[in-house]
Parts: C-alpha cells; structure tokens; sequence
C-alpha cells in the first residue's frame, strides 16, 4: 500500500510538471508582449481538470502576470491558504533553478514550480497547485480493502484453528499429558490410542513403541540392580575375607621367618664354626629372601590394614624439614651405594604440616627408596619442601628413565611392572598404593609428573597445622624440572 501511494504520488508530480512546461510554452509569448489576458485564456484551460486548484504566472521581479482559481468548492480552503502564502511571497521559486522546475508537498496539494524561456531566456515562472484528494482518497480506499481483507483471512484463520485443533491440538495434548505422567511417576505402562494415521497418529504410535522399549530396558534395570547389589554384597564379603585372611597370615608368617631370619644370621656370624664360602652364600640368599619375604608381609599387612579402615592415624604439626633430613639419613646408606647423589632444599620457615609422623615418614621412605632403584647411573635425588598455594608439599625428584604416559593410569595398581629389566629390581610393587592411600587418609594428596628419559616426580601435599601468616613465606610450585622457591627465595 505504502509502495502504490508513493507511486501515484511519482506520478502526478511527473504529469504536473509536464502540465506546467507546457503551460510555460503557451504563456511564453504573452508574458513579452505584456498581454495578461491571453495568459488567462491560455490558464482557463485548467479548468477542465478537477485536481488543479490554482495557476499563476509570475514575472521575474516576482509579479502576478495571469492566473487561474478552481470554481470548486471544495478547493476554496485551499485557495485561501495559496492566496495567503502568494501574499506572503512564500513560493517555491527562490529553490527554481534556471534549467529544471522545483515541487513541494504539502499535506493537501501538490505545488509545482516551472520557469518559462523563451529563446533560453527566462521571462517568468508558472505556480501550479493540484489537489492530492484523489491520491488521498484512493490511498483510503486501499487500506479499508486491505484491512477488510485481513480481517476476513484472521476470521479464517481462527476458523480453520479451531478445526485443526480438533484434529492435531488435543491428540498432542492426550501425548503431553502422558509424557508428563511418565516424567512424573516413572510409569512406562501407559499407552495412548492413535484415532488417525497422519503425522499424529504416527507419533502416537512412536511413543507407544518407545514405552515399550523403555519398559523392557526398566525391567532389565531392575535385574541388573538386583545383581550388582548382589555381586558388590559378595565383593564386599571377599574383601573383608581378603583383609582378615592377610591381617591374621601375616602375623602368622611373621613369626617363622623371624626365626628363619635370626637362626641365618646366627650362622652367618658363628665365630666358633665359620661357613665355608658356598655356605656363605647360601645363608646370604636365606637371608635376603627372608628380607623381601617379610618387606613384602609387612606391605600387604598395611595395604590390608588401610583398605579395611583400621588404621589408626595420630594426626599433629610436623616440622617438615626435620623429617626429611632424618628419613634422608636413613636412605643415605642405599644412595652412596647406588652411586647417586640426594640435596635437599627448602622448607627451613615453613609452618608445620597436619600429619602422622610415622606415616609420613613410611610415605617418604618409600619414595626415597624408589627414587633410588629406578634412578640411572650416577643419579641424583632432589628432595624440595614448599608451599603449594595453602598447603606444604614435599617433592622427591629422581633423573631415572621416567614412566611413559600409557603407563600412568596403572602406576597406582598392586603389584604392577612397566618394565622387564624391573624383575631384577627388589620390591613389592605395592608401596606406592600404600603411600597414596596414607597420604589421603592424612587429608593429603599425592600428586605424579613423569617425562620419560628425564625422570619423576612424587610432591606430597599435606594441609598446614598452624595458620600463623608470619611464621613462614610462602614458596612457589612451579611443576616438573623447576626447584621450587626456599623460603629465602
């Protein structure tokens, strides 16, 4: 509608500026030779055209030369309103240029301005107003068919819902409300007719398929709950038979391989009846056997004794550097006969740690101890106390050959080896389980960064038993391959 308006209105202008020029060309010589009335004659022509409300000839100085008034009636409040505007002298003719006529809209008619030249001399300009009633009218027109037409197709359309909603709306809500239910009551026994075969009808039938499918994997469920339950009710049982059986062997293996042990070292070291050199090494392999034997019952005595829950944790403020040096002094033996080298660094005014003592110091020791028989030739061992943003860490860095990333998740399972050449290397395969277990009964937590050929890393974090800001300052984690920051810096 805004488009057709615009046009009508695009093309009265171009009829009345062809109006005007001609009206120009037959005024012409009548303004020359200063013959108004046969200006007027020429204007009275207009009248034979209802739109047209006024015509003025006007000399250059601005004069009215000749003009034409519409006898109509219904143009009189708009001669008014010209006359006053002539009167004031607001025309379009200070915008006329010399080559092209100038146009202004108003809200009512249409005002055209159109120089007249004679020999391309300009001797005036003709002021022609047509009325915009028609174009107006006809735009009214348009929008009241318009609107009519929208009402109808809204009417229809309310119509042609109300009928689709018979069909399609309340088969949809029956299904919405079923869906609701089953949300609702986890109930998949509820099954909906379908009363077409559209589109409806064929999702009615797609629910009532898939109610079917999901009561059956619901029936399934429930099976397979009822044998978990009663497969982790018999997992559970073999591990508390598991615990009890390794808590009770191994005090009862202990006491044979105590003697054992002891009468071998009686032999070993009898000044009265010394062994001879293949005696000697029979009793050496007695001995180290029984060793590994009762490491190893020791172990799983404690793997059995965290798994089970029983182990009692004395929790207190560690000095953590005090520890380290003294479980250090316990390897020291191990390093120098491994040919390595072990440092220690940091934690001298760090706030003490909340942990078990003893506990600890089994968590360091096995990780010194690990350090030392998968380190390389010629090694070394950095031992690193620290802060770790709000808890104390105790890093044991080796520069062994490393574990490979598919190897990590099962760094942490008993009794597990990476490598072949680690069957000659003495051990249990457990200690790390253990420690990892100590430390997050000890509201720790151990934390593993390996590169393979440049070595691992082992930080233990411990909460801090005293909150005292000004007893320490903080150190710095900072990862793999870089010492963290002392407490001097």
């Amino acid at each position: 509608m805004v488009t057709d308006f615009h046009q009508q209105r695009q093309t009265l202008l171009e009829q009345s500026k062809l109006l005007s020029r001609i009206l120009a060309s037959n005024v012409a010589a009548a303004v020359i030779y200063h013959d108004p009335a046969t200006a007027t004659e020429v204007l009275a022509a207009l009248k034979e055209k209802s739109d047209v409300i006024s015509a003025h000839v006007f000399t250059p100085d601005r004069q009215v030369f000749a003009e034409y008034r519409s006898r109509l009636s219904q143009h009189m409040a708009l001669l008014a309103e010209i006359d006053q505007g002539i009167s004031a002298g607001s025309h379009a003719v200070d915008t006329l240029s010399s080559d092209d006529a100038t146009y202004r809209f108003n809200d009512d008619c249409l005002a055209v301005v159109v120089p007249i030249r004679l020999d391309s001399r300009w001797v005036g300009f003709i002021d022609l107003h047509l009325s915009l009633a028609e174009t107006s009218e006809h735009f009214r027109r348009t929008v009241h068919e318009a609107v009519s037409g929208l009402a109808i197709a809204i009417l229809f359309s309310v119509l042609l819902a109300r009928w689709l909603g018979r069909r399609v709306s309340r088969p949809l809500q029956r299904l919405t409300r079923s869906i609701e239910q089953v949300s609702r009551n986890h109930s998949f026994n509820t099954r909906l007719n379908a009363d077409s075969r559209d589109e409806t009808g064929v999702l009615i039938h797609s629910f009532n398929n898939m109610l079917d499918r999901l009561e059956q994997q619901e029936h399934n469920k429930n099976a397979l709950i009822v044998k978990l339950s009663h497969a982790k009710w018999e997992a559970e049982r073999a591990s508390r038979a598991k615990s009890e059986f390794l808590s009770r062997m191994s005090h009862e293996l202990r006491t044979p391989l105590h003697a054992i042990i002891g009468f071998g070292q009686l032999l070993e070291s009898d000044p009265e009846h010394p062994l001879s050199e293949e005696q000697h090494d029979s009793v050496r392999h007695i001995l180290n056997s029984g060793n590994h034997l009762l490491a190893l019952i020791s172990e799983l005595l404690d793997l059995a004794t965290v798994e089970s829950g029983k182990l009692n944790l004395v929790p207190g403020p560690i000095e953590c550097r005090s520890l380290v040096e003294e479980t250090v002094r316990l390897v020291t033996p191990q390093v120098h006969q491994a040919g390595l080298q072990i440092g220690i660094s940091g934690g001298e005014a760090l706030p003490p740690a909340s942990a078990d003592r003893l506990r600890l110091k089994q968590c360091l020791l096995n990780l010194l101890s690990n350090a030392v028989k998968y380190n390389r030739a010629d090694g070394t061992i950095q031992v690193s106390i620290f802060m770790a943003e709000t808890k104390v860490a105790i890093a044991v860095e080796d520069s062994g050959r490393g574990i490979a990333a598919e190897n990590m998740p099962l760094l942490f399972q008993p009794f597990t080896r990476f490598h072949l050449e680690q069957e000659t290397i003495e051990g249990t395969g457990i200690g790390l389980l253990i420690t990892k277990h100590m430390v997050e009964l000890m509201n720790g937590e151990l934390l593993v960064d390996s590169r393979p050929g440049v070595g691992s890393r082992f930080t233990i974090l411990l909460p801090v038993a005293s909150t005292d800001a000004d007893q320490s300052e903080p150190g710095v984690y900072t990862g793999y391959g870089v010492t963290p920051e002392s407490s001097q810096g």
